[in-house]
């Protein structure tokens, strides 16, 4: 009986202690509940409260209007138009690809695919931050894929429709070369200018004015250009990324005008020219595809038109037509994206005998002195001319453009004088024009640069050369049976070494030593003669306002939002020409010539008014490509000046395998001086086109 209590007694404190037990343990829990909830409520109340608020709210940025680009008139050729922009939010809980997969269906375009979705919401490195998808330009089919993305809305969380600036081009492909195009931001670029606070949605200029002028930094610490400022909004959104309201909104700033030298119904007529010029030619020879053309004021270096082809539209680039030519953008042949204008250099032909002439001039040569032409130089190598032109002097050499004559006055000048009057003039260095990126320097031919050019050539030459002899000998040595062969092999090493040697010798004496025929090849445009379009430009430019070299310009103001000028551009003088004006007045008399019976380019200018003389000198150069026809393949090279009494305009234009410059750009340059001078407006009152 005793037992059985002392057993019921030692149970029930085994009850108690499991029970106490319990209920510590359950004090405990409530304990780290309640301390939890202390802790969430009130000690990190306010990192919650911030964090719901940054799910809740979101800042939006609002993409500012870029800058129009204007001709010197004040007229559009570059501005922005709205479209509807469709982007994702991305967020933690969105089924991207559920959504990407709708999205695609509604948009319905084949470069806008599913996949192509998901990659660019992916490669936007901030969350909630919207990434574009599509942009819609105003029309039907844009209000009909808005209207099943509202209907479609619960099933695209994140998908926002908004209002923003679309780059557009009114003139199409007219000044595409020229004014660049604009493109979505790289990352290297984002980096590159992390301190002007774009975001990986903007749109930013590529090439041309839209690149040149995007930012414009100066001395005072100014920054103005084409980029506006973003403004930017605060905006509730619900659990689905979807705005509920605005809270407040700080508006954009547009960028800045740029106003271009340009004068748009030159640049109409000078594109217009071309392309009638290339055709016609292209029907000839197909390899005729490309060229350049440039006008200039020869009292300032304004550019008042500029023109490479074939033709770029920027539009192509912003609108989504890109995709569809991309084979021609791509083309190895065409290089539409090419400017041949500033980047192409060519040899000029006869176009470089006013340099040639007024080194002779300078030296002694006589204008009326006079010399016989029978068709060939008479000195080696006996380089031939185009024809036999009897006896000229100076003017008619010109006119006539006797290579014969050119290559004794290049005797007589001596290269040293012939580079020293083309570098004067801007030939073989960059214009630095206002304006372009890029330009190409051209190259012009001296005894040092050959030197420079070809000795490495003939140096790596012959020790490839001498690498193989030795090789060829080091496993004849190893296969000799016998002393005695091994000392014949070595004699004939040492035998075919020294022939080496002195053809290495003899070559590199050759080759890096200037000759005569340099020289001669030299002053009639040929040899190593390279130049870009802008460069002959500026260099009859130059002769025709009596020896002052301008930096050619194509900006000539910048005009803030509400239309005041906060930047304007002048004439840069480079230097005044070392030539005398008397035998400036040579020169260009000579190049009236050109355009007076007998003259080269008589033809295109003869029914031109007596008070409107033109000064020209036309070239057919050897291409000097690789594959092409010595004897068949040329381009055809132009330049120009006008009035002869007193000059406003020069033309320098090259169309590539155009065969001779009068029947090619000289034709270009004629459709130009009849627009600058009004000479065509009776046939277009005739034709009704007074545009």
């Amino acid at each position: 009986m005793e037992l059985f209590k002392i057993g019921k007694l030692l149970k029930k404190r085994e009850q108690d202690v499991r029970l106490t037990a319990y209920f510590v343990l359950v004090a405990f829990v409530f304990f780290l509940l309640i301390s939890r909830l202390f802790y969430l409520q009130i000690i990190q109340n306010q990192q919650f409260k911030q964090l719901s608020e940054s799910n809740r709210l979101r800042l939006i940025q609002i993409p500012a209007r870029r800058g129009d680009i204007l001709d010197s008139k004040g007229r559009i050729i570059a501005t922005s138009v709205p479209v509807f922009s469709v982007s994702i939010t991305p967020s933690e809980d969105l089924d991207l690809e559920r959504v990407a997969d709708k999205l695609a269906d509604i948009i319905d375009d084949p470069e806008i695919t599913s996949e192509k979705i998901i990659e660019t919401v992916k490669k936007q490195p901030r969350k909630y931050e919207p990434v574009e998808i599509a942009r819609l330009k105003w029309g039907e089919k844009a209000w009909e894929i808005m209207a099943r993305i509202e209907e479609n809305r619960q099933e695209l969380p994140g998908v926002n429709i908004e209002e923003q600036p679309m780059r557009y081009y009114p003139h199409g492909e007219l000044l595409g070369n020229i004014l660049g195009y604009v493109g979505k931001i790289s990352e290297d670029e984002l980096e590159k200018y992390s301190m002007y606070k774009y975001n990986m949605q903007d749109w930013i200029g590529k090439t041309g004015i839209e690149r040149f002028a995007e930012l414009i930094r100066y001395e005072d610490g100014r920054v103005i250009g084409l980029k506006g400022q973003d403004g930017v909004r605060q905006i509730e959104v619900d659990a689905n990324n979807r705005k509920i309201r605005e809270l407040v909104a700080i508006s954009p700033t547009p960028g800045y005008n740029v106003v271009l030298t340009i004068d748009l119904e030159l640049q109409q007529a000078l594109e217009r020219a071309m392309d009638e010029v290339i055709s016609d030619i292209k029907k000839q020879n197909p390899k005729a595809m490309a060229g350049g053309a440039v006008v200039l004021d020869v009292k300032t270096g304004r550019i008042l038109a500029a023109a490479s082809r074939p033709a770029v539209n920027p539009n192509d680039f912003v609108d989504g037509s890109f995709a569809e030519k991309k084979d021609y953008y791509n083309d190895p042949q065409k290089r539409p994206l090419f400017n041949r204008v500033f980047q192409g250099t060519y040899p000029p032909g006869s176009t470089f005998k006013m340099i040639t002439a007024m080194a002779a001039l300078e030296k002694g040569l006589k204008p009326q002195e006079s010399l016989i032409c029978r068709g060939a130089y008479w000195r080696p190598p006996y380089i031939k001319c185009w024809d036999v032109h009897g006896r000229v002097n100076l003017y008619s050499a010109l006119g006539e453009s006797c290579n014969t004559y050119f290559q004794e006055a290049g005797r007589r000048a001596g290269i040293d004088k012939i580079v020293e009057i083309a570098e004067e003039f801007g030939l073989g260095e960059k214009t630095n024009t206002l304006g372009i990126l890029n330009e190409s320097s051209g190259f012009l031919p001296t005894p040092q640069r050959k030197k420079d050019q070809y000795q490495s050539i003939i140096e790596n030459k012959y020790q490839t050369e001498l690498d193989v002899l030795e090789e060829e000998y080091k496993n004849m040595l190893e296969k000799a049976e016998s002393t005695e062969e091994q000392e014949e092999i070595k004699r004939d090493y040492e035998s075919r070494k020294r022939i080496l040697e002195a053809q290495y010798e003899i070559d590199l004496n050759f080759y890096t030593k200037w000759q005569p025929f340099d020289t001669y090849n030299t002053s009639i445009g040929q040899g190593s003669n390279n130049y870009t379009i802008i460069q002959l430009a500026n260099y009859v430019a130059a002769i025709a306002n009596g020896g002052k070299r301008y930096r050619p310009y194509l900006i000539e103001k910048i005009l803030s939002p509400d239309g005041k000028v906060v930047q304007e551009y002048k004439p840069e003088l480079i230097n005044e020409i070392k030539v005398s004006d008397t035998n400036l007045a040579h020169v260009r008399r000579g190049m009236k010539a050109v355009t007076e019976p007998g003259g080269t380019a008589y033809f295109l200018f003869k029914d031109f008014p007596a008070d409107i003389g033109v000064g020209a000198k036309s070239g057919t150069a050897q291409t000097g490509r690789s594959g092409d026809r010595k004897d068949k393949d040329f381009h055809g090279v132009f330049v120009a000046f006008a009035p002869y009494n007193n000059p406003q305009i020069a033309f320098a234009g090259i169309i590539e395998y155009g065969e001779s410059g009068g029947g090619s750009a000289g034709r270009v340059a004629k459709a130009v001086f009849e627009e600058y001078f009004g000479l065509n407006e009776k046939e277009k009152e005739e034709s009704g086109d007074m545009s």
